[in-house]
């Protein structure tokens, strides 16, 4: 049987990757205090009424072509906004807005009910911000940010303004995850397993999704990359040399192939 604690073991594979734990926390510091001296940040803006449910928003100036809302990693219980900051420095030289909220964690939430938190998140930005809107998300979240691609949980009139969904390194299947020491974490059953499954779901109409990972990532998240774009019948890219704590950097500058694909279609 295979050791799924080891297939979603990430950093086992990838040399220091405490060091990149600890430079997002420093460079999205240094963004956040740069934004925020430039009276372009605005820092804990609430997007429900739950605790904690706040978002950091980062404004290119007045003038915006669209807002991403980007979803942090952490298998649904680990991080917070402050760590990612900095990703939004590439969409901002680009004239996009980019929304980072806090996300709730397990296992104080489930993961519906973290989804649902999200609903509300979206919501508040549609209300919030005019223009396209553009959903980015890394491992977790990028089983959030499918989510909100997934046939009846946005409402119509917000589906109509999603430009984009791009999932990075998503976790798409989470039945392994019963097989690890995260289950309890998560309060996984198999039920909640089969219903958060991105590969298990149907995608809305006349919304288009990428799906990004390293060619350096652990085979299971290639393998569930393959198998959602696979289901969906969208495209995935595999970026050369890149792992699971680097395949995000391509948020952080302004001309890369990743934010190429993902402001397209603006």
């Amino acid at each position: 049987m295979i050791n799924y604690n080891e297939a979603f073991n990430s950093a086992r594979l990838v040399p220091g990757a405490h060091k990149y734990i600890s430079d997002w926390k420093k460079n999205a510091e240094n963004f956040r205090n740069a934004m925020i001296e430039q009276s372009k940040a605005e820092i804990d803006f609430e997007y429900s009424d739950e605790k904690d449910c706040k978002m950091d928003i980062f404004n290119p100036g007045p003038y915006a072509k669209a807002t991403m809302i980007f979803l942090h990693g952490g298998f649904w219980t680990d991080y917070n906004k402050s760590y990612f900051s900095h990703l939004a420095m590439g969409p901002v030289l680009n004239d996009i807005r980019v929304v980072i909220p806090d996300l709730p964690k397990c296992p104080d939430f489930t993961i519906p009910e973290i989804g649902n938190e999200i609903v509300k998140c979206v919501k508040t930005v549609s209300r919030r911000f005019k223009g396209d809107i553009i959903l980015v998300g890394h491992q977790s979240g990028g089983q959030l940010a499918g989510k909100m691609a997934c046939r009846g949980v946005l409402p119509e009139e917000i589906l109509s303004r999603v430009n984009t969904i791009m999932a990075i390194s998503p976790i798409t299947d989470l039945r392994p995850l019963i097989f690890t020491r995260r289950k309890d974490d998560l309060n996984l059953t198999e039920e909640i397993a089969e219903n958060e499954s991105l590969v298990d779901q149907d995608l809305s109409e006349n919304i288009p999704v990428t799906i990004w990972v390293g060619t350096d990532e652990r085979e299971i998240y290639l393998e569930q990359a393959k198998q959602l774009a696979s289901k969906w019948g969208c495209p995935w890219f595999k970026s050369k040399n890149r792992h699971h704590f680097d395949i995000i950097d391509g948020l952080e500058t302004k001309s890369t192939q990743l934010m190429s694909v993902l402001i397209s279609s603006l």
